[in-house]
């Protein structure tokens, strides 16, 4: 005897209770969904005793003491979350993958599901024809109405395996249970179900179930539906008899009876039909429930999932557009084999897609495909319209023949194209275009749930990409907006005294005569005065936020201009030593020049804040840098002070206090990240082996407008 007792049942795991393959597989696919809802995961949990039991005993925990009087079941998987509900159906997966049933005993699980769910719908049926409120309480009863075999079952399969499957006569079941384990399984399930919920009949129904009829006539109405759904569910007594405790405890008729069990037998199998199983309720509605097959399809999604969360982790670390891109390539490579793919990106009107990056050789050319987003024009478009996904190697269907489908996959240099949409519930956000060959594309379909889950996670991390860019330019505009305001009440108040300078000039001019002399210095001093006021105008309009592109820019002549200036001005004054090691072969490129200025009059700044007396400023250009076919120029800035501290370099481009002092608002950054951005670069920064900062730019390397 193993001395269970009912006094440490509460020792039994209820998160190991064993559940039906084919439930968790659904579970663990509606989970992963994008789109998915509480009531549809509720729908799949409430079609397994071990799934609901485990959700309702989480649900009770003292750490959601708070929502302990919830009742209703999509209720309680809200309080809990996806990522619970995710993680349940994950760890009931991988427990189920490694318990220890043979053929026989997943056979008994066939004939426990089908009686549990039978039980349950024959419940909610009762509780409709009896008026009982709330019916979803009456079918939770009845699907948990046989919990405690799966406890006990749990505890020692090896000896309870004999009592289940040799056993038949329940009065004899008891008593082995009881030599056993020192309780019966109703006194186990009920004794569960009491600590979860107190306060109802719960319990108590399923401690009675097995009671004749006239010893529960005068108990609360749950009682007497689970203990008539329970007979109904085991078949073992004759219709006539069922039909007789029925009109003792409801005043129902048999015609009435026959109806609801018929319809009983409806639900069944319309849930196991949803689930892949085929069995006749009417029958003894047997069937292997827990086959090799089905744990190894299990032990497949785990894995997939697992790969898939990975995946995740890896996105939601890049919170830079481009970083997050190359990341979604990544991923697709590492999980689906894509190797040659190209993202094309919706333009905020919605109207067109524009190819932002990719992995194909031929990147140079694709970029300039622009494609409006349009019905019937191009396979591309109508993956993004339909929301589906699309194949020119399709051959179930009849794809469109488009000139443009045609040249991605000349360009990719494969036989046909697959279109992945990237949707999202706010804003599209493009379509994932990778070449394939017709082996590859039938490859597809063992992953295609996978995929359409890791579709739903990429266009979300898209998503969040853009609204944080657009967060970022917002910031940016209001500050140039900031400085603009001030520099222009700078220049008025600058504008006064100038004026009253002139103004006395010209009448010093009249006091002092027609000396010729004296006169032209008059004009010098009055001259210098307005090009002084000019200066001042100048600096108030070059923080306007219109600025054009035009013409290219000589970056190595920019920054010899820009540092001969900090020699003079900073860098003699404190003994900073600066090297420059400028590729001669960098051809001018076309870029915003003021922009680019700010830049590196900001970088070279920071660099001097963080450096002593004698420090160093290193700066380095590089030409022709390849990153997933498009090229790049590189500008590093280094200095070989003291680094950049980890909890600062954890936010060092965002708009927080920096470690400089309180006069520092942590901007200055900011506003370089977004100014690159704005002219389509790349900034990152990391700390040098041998001490110091080091900021790395990378900017398209077009040599025209």
């Amino acid at each position: 005897m193993t001395g269970l007792s009912i006094s440490n049942a509460a020792q039994i795991d209820v998160g190991q209770l064993p559940s039906i393959p084919r439930v968790l597989l659904k579970l663990i696919e509606a989970s992963h969904k994008v789109d998915v809802s509480f009531k549809e995961l509720a729908g799949v949990i409430q079609q397994d005793p071990a799934l609901s039991a485990k959700v309702i005993a989480i649900a009770n925990s003292p750490f959601y003491a708070q929502w302990n009087d919830v009742r209703d079941f999509n209720r309680l998987l809200v309080v809990l979350g996806l990522n619970t509900i995710k993680t349940i159906a994950i760890t009931s997966a991988v427990h189920q993958f490694f318990s220890q049933f043979d053929t026989q005993l997943g056979k008994w699980m066939g004939t426990f599901w089908n009686r549990s769910l039978t039980c349950a719908y024959a419940a909610k049926a009762l509780a409709g024809l009896t008026s009982y409120d709330p019916a979803d309480e009456a079918y939770l009863a009845g699907l948990l109405h046989k919990i405690g075999q799966l406890a006990l079952l749990k505890k020692n399969p090896a000896d309870y395996q004999d009592i289940l499957l040799k056993t038949p006569l329940i009065s004899e079941m008891d008593a082995r249970e009881r030599e056993l384990f020192g309780a019966t399984s109703t006194e186990v399930g009920a004794y569960l179900i009491r600590k979860w919920d107190p306060d109802s009949f719960l319990s108590d129904a399923v401690l009675y179930q097995h009671e004749p009829a006239d010893a529960v006539l005068d108990t609360p109405r749950l009682v007497k539906l689970i203990n008539f759904a329970h007979k109904l569910s085991e078949t073992r007594e004759p219709l006539d008899s069922l039909c007789a405790e029925a009109e003792l405890l409801f005043g129902l008729s048999q015609p009435v009876i026959e109806d609801m069990l018929e319809g009983v037998r409806s639900d069944v199998k319309r849930a196991a039909e949803s689930l892949g199983i085929q069995f006749q309720p009417e029958a003894d509605g047997s069937f292997d429930a827990d086959t090799d097959e089905d744990r190894l399809e299990l032990a497949k999604k785990v894995r997939d999932f697992a790969l898939l969360n990975g995946a995740n982790q890896h996105l939601n670390d890049s919170e830079q557009l481009d970083r997050a891109l190359v990341a979604i390539l990544q991923d697709l490579k590492i999980l689906f084999g894509f190797s040659r793919t190209l993202v094309f990106l919706s333009e905020p009107d919605g109207m067109h897609l524009q190819a932002v990056t990719g992995s194909s050789s031929h990147f140079g050319q694709i970029e300039e495909f622009r494609i409006p987003v349009k019905p019937g024009r191009s396979l591309v478009t109508e993956s993004l319209i339909s929301r589906s996904t699309l194949s020119t190697l399709d051959k179930s269907s009849t794809p469109m023949a488009s000139v443009l489908d045609s040249q991605l996959s000349m360009y990719l240099d494969t036989e046909g194209i697959f279109c992945l949409p990237l949707c999202h519930p706010e804003q599209d956000g493009g379509v994932i275009v990778a070449g394939l060959d017709t082996a590859e594309y039938q490859a597809l379909d063992r992953h295609r749930d996978l995929l359409l889950m890791f579709a739903g996670t990429a266009a979300t991390t898209v998503y969040k990409c853009r609204a944080l860019m657009d967060d970022r330019q917002h910031i940016l505009d209001e500050e140039r907006e900031r400085r603009h305001r001030e520099a222009s009440r700078l220049a008025h108040e600058a504008n006064n005294p100038l004026a009253v300078i002139k103004n006395y000039l010209q009448v010093l001019s009249m006091r002092l005569g027609d000396d010729k002399a004296v006169q032209d210095q008059v004009a010098i001093l009055s001259e210098e005065i307005e090009r002084v006021a000019n200066i001042v105008l100048r600096m108030r309009d070059a923080t306007d936020t219109g600025e054009k592109l035009e013409g290219t820019v000589d970056v190595n002549q920019l920054i010899r201009d820009l540092v001969g200036i900090f020699r003079v001005s900073h860098f003699a004054t404190r003994d900073i030593k600066d090297i420059l090691t400028l590729d001669d072969k960098l051809p001018p490129i076309a870029t915003n020049r003021n922009s680019l200025k700010q830049i590196l009059t900001n970088l070279i700044k920071n660099a001097l804040e963080s450096l002593p007396k004698n420090g160093v400023v290193s700066i380095s250009t590089g030409d022709q840098v390849n990153v997933n076919g498009r090229q790049f120029v590189e500008l590093v800035i280094a200095d070989d002070g003291p680094g950049i501290p980890e909890e600062v370099m954890e936010n060092i481009f965002n708009p927080v206090t920096s470690s400089k002092g309180r006069e520092h608002a942590g901007l200055g950054l900011t506003i370089v990240r977004n100014l690159v951005s704005g002219l389509n670069g790349t900034i990152s920064c990391r700390n040098k082996p041998k001490g110091g900062a080091e900021f790395v730019i990378l900017l398209p390397r077009k040599t025209e407008q």
